[in-house]
């Protein structure tokens, strides 16, 4: 599952200023939260979006332990 990355990968990665870096990750978060409660709601689709959300998070928050 960890690939190398490829040396134009390391080479954008290096350009980027922190705060790009810092976006990047808040983005790949959101997208993430967003396709987990699209997933919920398949099962749940009583849930208000409130509760997707929140599920979504807690179920990433606690997906590596």
């Amino acid at each position: 599952m960890h690939e190398a990355l490829h040396p134009v990968q390391v080479a954008g990665f290096r350009r980027m200023t922190p705060a790009q870096k810092l976006r990047m990750v808040a983005d790949l978060y959101d997208a993430g939260i967003r396709l987990r409660a699209a997933g919920l709601r398949l099962k749940h689709p009583d849930w208000p979006t409130q509760q997707l959300l929140f599920e979504a998070r807690r179920s990433l928050l606690y997906a590596g332990t």
